[in-house]
């Protein structure tokens, strides 16, 4: 009966308990951080060079189609961000508000593009 015993045992990944809290926290910021920081900086050459001064016949239709897409990538990972911010301040809190901060910087200064864009 004891050969038996060995192939009954758990791997670590198999563990009986539920994932520790920090976990899912830790997987938030790692996946919101880029779903947010890559769409606020893609957004402005996105918005200049397919709708505001298209280079090619359907660039219109593709910037129309992709800022959408953008749009909803910033909603999730900020919401994936604010998930990280819930709890007491610890380093994953550090890391969400300095993305959060990096954010508002980089929409700031997409605005002020923007705006000198069409104004000119």
């Amino acid at each position: 009966m004891k050969l038996f015993s060995i192939f009954n045992r758990q791997l670590p990944s198999q563990s009986a308990g539920p994932e520790p809290p920090w976990k899912r926290r830790e997987a938030a910021l790692v996946w919101g951080a880029p779903m947010v920081l890559f769409p606020a900086l893609a957004f402005i050459p996105v918005t200049v060079s397919l709708i505001l001064q298209p280079g090619f016949p359907h660039a219109r239709l593709l910037g129309g189609l992709l800022l959408p897409l953008l749009v909803t990538a910033m909603a999730c990972g900020i919401s994936r961000l604010a998930f990280c911010l819930h709890h007491e301040f610890d380093v994953l809190s550090f890391f969400a508000g300095g993305t959060v901060v990096v954010l508002i910087v980089v929409s700031m200064c997409a605005g002020v593009v923007l705006a000198s864009t069409i104004a000119s």
